[in-house]
């Protein structure tokens, strides 16, 4: 009996198929995924005329990744939270925005109105990022591809969700 016409034979060259189909779909290893936490610095910036909901990204010579807010709710002040939930999973980020109005009733004198809120993302290599930026307090997103070179200065407008 021939043995490349026989049943075993085919066999096999379904399994190694299936094998290397299996190896192929495999997903390359992005290592762990870490989370983090970041909390926004809120400030007035009285020079800031263009209020479109963005986010501005400027690359540090540490490392450092400073994301700038910009149109932020009427409704925060000074006494009002903002933070980052980010996820980090290989070169893909996820930040998810949280916008906390304050809790209590402060006097107006107290208080200040803001427009923008800078988050600091630290320990990142000079490498190509995928930034994908949710804020569910204005329904809104954007999402962006950037190397972090120090000096390296991007801007993306939000979408709304």
């Amino acid at each position: 009996m021939d043995f490349l016409h026989s049943v075993e034979f085919y066999v096999i060259i379904l399994l190694v198929a299936a094998l290397a189909v299996g190896i192929m779909a495999m997903p390359s290893g992005h290592g762990p995924v870490e989370t983090d936490f970041s909390e926004g610095f809120l400030s007035y910036n009285p020079d800031l005329t263009d209020l479109t909901p963005r986010i501005e990204i400027e690359c540090l010579s540490d490392g450092t990744v400073k994301i700038t807010r910009v149109g932020l709710p009427e409704n925060l002040d000074s006494a009002a939270t903002a933070a980052l939930a980010l996820t980090r999973k290989g070169f893909d980020i996820t930040a998810e925005e949280r916008l906390t109005p304050a809790s209590r009733a402060l006097l107006s004198s107290e208080t200040i109105q803001v427009n923008t809120a800078v988050y600091l993302i630290g320990g990142l290599a000079h490498e190509r990022y995928h930034l994908k930026f949710n804020s569910d307090s204005t329904s809104s997103f954007t999402a962006l591809t950037f190397m972090n070179r120090p000096g390296l200065r991007s801007t993306r407008i939000f979408r709304q969700a």
